[in-house]
């Protein structure tokens, strides 16, 4: 697999390669500084183009130029077959002003002021998962412990989902993210088992009415018509996946990175009012775990801030990890600091149109997380030698196959 190719007309493939815990691909830095905007491989076999600086990143994210309808004839895929931009009912799918008008349906419960809200129900619930993990006996994996249960029982409390249905949310989850491991007919099938949960889901609810906000987007629907049927379903589909997928992957990788920097995590435990929130934030930055984004296609011609340009029909990947690295705006990008400026300007979150609908919830979860698990062992430390953690490969998503941890 080829990394730091500098010249314009070289091509490499992708994803590229992870460092070694995985961080951001050392393939970023060495085009970003010779070739910041040129082409790249995917896995499908298409040829696009590759943006490694923080504003081309910003740029392609935030430009209404740039169109996530991928469903014409011959539109580029990073995989081939069936895949996440086929599916026209997606939130992630959509450009203005369509998906505007969906996003507005459901941004009301994800609002700084309702994810403060739910503060103490995570807080309950991360008490209550670190009970059960002092009630074992060391090791544990914290990943199935405690990172993944956490957000998504939470996700399934606000949207009224069965809690106990979430190791097949993950399952499929897995399939839907992954770029080698599953086959294009396995993620059909996942997809159409995910489809016919979440109909009879909602075929149950109406029979059975509730507050939730799986109520709330059942009658925007039937009682509002602001929502078809696909949209309705695909809607509840993508909140259940993007509710724990990432957040789970991020409090895994956050709690290795503090454990991998013991000075910065005494500093958060003396005074955790005053380091926490930044240490997030720099978790978010440094470990965001979808390193790969989404692809997007220019509608017309354009040039970006790097000076690179863009023709009509081309597309674009903007990864938010090569962003997050960029030492034009972050300086000593490799090095994790929970005391960075407070104007943490990372975009592990997206920026413009499909700025993440749920990164208050996720910061609120990030942080209850931590906090809770750094003050309730503080004999926290791995159970293994570090370089026996295994990492995901062949996915969107590049994180933890397990954490066991011991205390």
């Amino acid at each position: 697999m080829a990394t730091g190719l500098g010249s314009s007309g070289d091509t490499a493939e992708f994803p590229f390669p992870p460092r070694e815990f995985g961080g951001p691909p050392e393939a970023y830095a060495d085009r970003r500084g010779e070739c910041p905007l040129g082409p790249v491989t995917l896995p499908s076999g298409d040829e696009v183009l590759l943006a490694t600086t923080y504003e081309d990143v910003r740029e392609v994210h935030a430009d209404i130029r740039f169109t996530r309808n991928l469903r014409y004839p011959g539109a580029p895929r990073m995989l081939a077959g069936r895949d996440i931009p086929d599916d026209p009912n997606a939130l992630v799918n959509m450009d203005p002003p369509e998906h505007t008008r969906l996003r507005r349906i459901v941004q009301s419960a994800f609002t700084p002021r309702r994810a403060e809200e739910w503060r103490p129900q995570i807080q309950a619930l991360a008490d209550e998962l670190l009970d059960d993990l002092a009630s074992t006996s060391p090791s544990v994996d914290l990943m199935d412990a405690f990172a993944f249960p956490l957000p998504i029982n939470i996700i399934c409390r606000l949207l009224g989902v069965p809690a106990q249905d979430s190791p097949r949310f993950r399952r499929w989850s897995d399939v839907f993210l992954s770029t080698s491991a599953a086959t294009a007919e396995e993620r059909s099938q996942a997809g159409a088992e995910f489809a016919a949960y979440t109909d009879e889901l909602i075929a149950e609810r109406r029979k059975t009415p509730g507050s939730d906000l799986l109520d709330e987007l059942i009658n925007a629907h039937d009682a509002e018509d602001r929502l078809s049927e696909s949209e309705l379903a695909r809607m509840v589909r993508g909140l259940i996946i993007a509710g724990h997928e990432t957040t789970g992957h991020v409090i895994g990788r956050g709690v290795l990175t503090l454990l991998r920097h013991p000075d910065q995590l005494a500093a958060i435990r003396r005074e955790p009012d005053v380091l926490l929130r930044g240490a997030v934030e720099e978790i978010l930055r440094t470990e965001v775990p979808g390193h790969g984004g989404l692809l997007r296609v220019a509608t017309e011609d354009l040039t970006l801030p790097s000076g690179g340009a863009v023709s009509k029909g081309q597309a674009v990947l903007a990864p938010v990890v090569a962003a997050n690295y960029d030492p034009q705006q972050f300086p000593d990008p490799d090095e994790f600091d929970i005391r960075r400026n407070a104007e943490n300007r990372h975009l592990a979150f997206g920026h413009g149109p499909h700025y993440c609908l749920g990164a208050n919830l996720a910061r609120v979860e990030i942080q209850v997380a931590i906090r809770s698990l750094i003050e309730r062992f503080p004999g926290l430390a791995l159970a293994v030698p570090p370089d026996s953690l295994r990492w995901t490969t062949g996915s969107r998503i590049c994180s933890l196959v397990a954490l066991p941890v011991t205390w």
